[in-house]
């Protein structure tokens, strides 16, 4: 049960951290200190139940039906480079509009709208949580669901970790540069993102 579990949470650790987009979006939200909490959850949650789902063959959809991740591809693709084109265009600002553009507040429905995309409109999100967990968590048979234990506790260490160090460090990142190359980073993290689902 323990090897299980302890699998889970590295593998499930390895591929959280290496989907992009829902980090740099956290990140930004964590600096503004703008409904950090339910982010943080709401990505919980997502995994949680994608992980959960391939461990009950869920997965299984995806290789029956390639037209759902095409779909959902193409759909990932376009929104994220909407998203880098927008940061790019705010790093381009003078210093002042800069700042206003940073510390500019979403409205509730726009973040939580962006916070969905980012997770749910990513393919790797499916491939790598519903499919290539999924198909672990199988391989641990009676162990299976503490593998899947594992790989939640992985995201929820990851989730609240990152977003208490960048909250903690925010009144660091209060400068026109910062916001100006933080901008630019996120935008080439995104477009980096768009060009893997591209080539999926």
């Amino acid at each position: 049960m323990l090897a299980a579990a302890t699998s889970g949470f590295v593998m499930g650790g390895t591929l959280i951290i290496a989907v992009g987009a829902q980090n740099s979006f956290l990140i930004e939200q964590s600096m503004k200190r703008q409904w950090t909490t339910l982010f943080v959850l709401l990505f919980i949650l997502s995994d949680a139940i994608s992980i959960s789902l391939g461990a009950m063959g869920f997965g299984l959809l995806l290789q029956e039906y390639p037209m759902l991740v095409t779909i959902t591809k193409w759909a990932g693709v376009a929104f994220l480079l909407w998203i880098a084109f927008n940061k790019i265009k705010s790093s381009l600002a003078n210093d002042a509009l800069v700042l206003e553009m940073a510390k500019k507040q979403l409205s509730f429905k726009k973040a939580l709208l962006i916070a969905l995309a980012v997770t749910w409109l990513n393919p790797h999100f499916y491939l790598d949580t519903l499919l290539l967990m999924g198909n672990l968590a199988s391989q641990w048979q009676e162990n299976k669901w503490w593998f899947v234990g594992g790989a939640i506790g992985a995201s929820v260490v990851w989730f609240i970790g990152l977003s208490t160090l960048t909250a903690r460090f925010a009144h660091h990142m209060q400068r026109p540069n910062f916001w100006r190359w933080f901008n630019r980073l996120n935008a080439a993290v995104l477009g980096m993102v768009s060009i893997q689902l591209a080539s999926l």
